[in-house]
């Protein structure tokens, strides 16, 4: 039997919509926005493609609620998105939920982007690119005291054929995180603590998000043995601080996060000595005469935001690193596997950005360089190595990848209108690339079941190497109602 698919009775229904918004909210404000470009790049898999949105916001007071329907044609992943009909496109829901905002309290529930605390290309708790995620909580601004509680759903229900179809094991769990931030401000500066669980079988576990003390804490409390209520709380539980102060003119901040530190160097200095697996970033911004000149940089030591074992509580936005695709085995792009850093583990980067109007056009430039050595967001211990001989690394690899980026980004608007171009252009040297257990050098393991792990190691690979680059052309229309 196929399923067949009344589209024009569905293209009604979404007139009827839009009919229905415009009623709803005809008395307050509703506003409206299409926008749409094209694009060039050496690094997708449609080299020239399209990407467009339909966007609909409403506010009335401090509630809000909106949605955004994205498309493009990059190809990134070959499944076809009902080929028939929409062709080469694949659809997507982003900055779609509710907000309710009434100083000092503000609560949200929905796909919404999530931002650090820390504003930087390379926040290290929640990644600079700002991913539109599920998620829902709640924050309170007082006069020198900020907390933040925010809970991110990862995964829930997902299909087991994605990529180990027929194994046992079953990393594709429902996954969850919350992440917590208390913070307090002496004059111009920001101090604050972050914390950070990553929990698996649970989609939303009330006891993480509800408890506000830290989850080092609460995940041993839940697990204790022999008592009523005892539970599995097997959970990744990250940690950190950073500092930002604002002067006249200028800012500068540092963060750190912790994944694990090595006290046995202290405590028990004959003992065994696991890596330290820590993220750093330190940065800042300075008004000049023609613009302002932002200073960034990051790094991440090996094995940091990876999970310990089999239990797949990788700080990642899902815990696979590759999917099937239309038959395909297609890895996920880097950027977008992590929750957190966006250049995720064995990693410095460096980003310089500089912004200014210029004749009624707003221009933004940067040039970045990132030096990376192998990763593993989704295989643990890069696919069992000895990290107690090992210890604490970065970038010792005997091949790195190097990348220098340079962009720039204009944009102008004309009353609803808004004019923007995008180019981006550079080179990378031996680029990392997706190596699958099984490869020379990587061999297949097997956990206690026989389930053999098939997730990719990213390898710098000697000789790949190259000119990238990406140039974007479109416009945007916003219509208030």
């Amino acid at each position: 039997m196929k399923l067949r698919i009344n589209w024009l009775g569905k293209f009604n229904r979404l007139i009827l919509l839009g009919v229905f918004f415009h009623i709803a909210f005809s008395a307050a404000s509703l506003d409206f926005t299409l926008k749409a470009s094209g694009t060039y790049s050496t690094e997708t898999n449609n080299a020239f493609f399209v990407d467009g949105s339909l966007a609909l916001e409403h506010q009335e007071g401090p509630f809000s609620t909106s949605w955004s329907l994205v498309a493009d044609s990059k190809g990134t992943y070959p499944e076809p998105f009902f080929r028939d009909f929409f062709g080469p496109f694949t659809f997507n829901l982003e900055n779609a939920g509710f907000v309710y905002q009434e100083s000092p309290i503000s609560m949200w529930l929905g796909k919404l982007p999530i931002e650090d605390e820390i504003e930087s290309p390379y926040s290290l708790f929640i990644s600079g690119m700002s991913p539109s995620l599920i998620n829902g909580g709640l924050r309170f601004e007082g006069r020198n005291f900020t907390f933040s509680n925010l809970w991110v759903g990862l995964d829930i229900n997902a299909r087991t054929d994605l990529f180990m179809a027929g194994s046992s094991k079953n990393i594709y769990r429902d996954r969850g995180v919350v992440i917590r931030t208390y913070e307090y401000r002496l004059g111009n500066l920001k101090v604050g603590y972050q914390d950070s669980t990553v929990f698996v079988d649970s989609y939303f576990n009330v006891n993480v998000f509800a408890i506000p003390a830290p989850s080092y804490f609460v995940q041993y409390v839940l697990a204790a043995k022999g008592r009523p209520g005892s539970q599995y709380a097997n959970m990744n539980s990250l940690e950190g601080l950073f500092a930002d102060y604002e002067g006249q003119g200028w800012r500068a901040y540092a963060q750190v996060l912790i994944d694990d530190f090595n006290m046995n160097r202290f405590i028990n200095p004959s003992g065994y000595q696991n890596p330290d697996k820590i993220a750093w970033s330190l940065g800042g911004a300075i008004d000049l005469p023609l613009g302002t000149l932002g200073i960034y940089t990051a790094g991440a030591t090996k094995y940091t935001f990876a999970s310990l074992g089999d239990d797949f509580y990788s700080y990642t936005t899902h815990p696979s690193s590759a999917v099937i695709s239309d038959g395909q085995t297609v890895a996920v792009p880097l950027e977008e596997q992590m929750l957190g850093y966006i250049h995720g583990e064995n990693n410095i980067a460096l980003k310089a950005t500089w912004g200014a109007p210029l004749a009624d056009t707003d221009l933004e430039m940067g040039m970045e360089i990132v030096l990376s050595g192998a990763k593993s967001p989704a295989n643990p211990w890069h696919n069992g190595e000895d990290y107690l001989a090992l210890g604490t690394q970065l970038l010792n690899d005997p091949v790195l990848e190097t990348k220098i980026l340079l962009d720039v980004r204009a944009s102008r608007e004309f009353g609803n209108f808004t004019l923007f171009a995008k180019a981006a252009g550079g080179y990378i040297f031996n680029r990392l690339t997706p190596v699958y257990p099984g490869s020379s050098g990587y061999p297949l393991i097997a956990y206690g079941d026989g389930t053999t792990m098939n997730e990719p190691i990213f390898i710098p690979k000697a000789g790949d190497s190259g000119l990238i680059g990406e140039i974007s052309l479109g416009g945007s229309w916003k219509l208030g109602l």
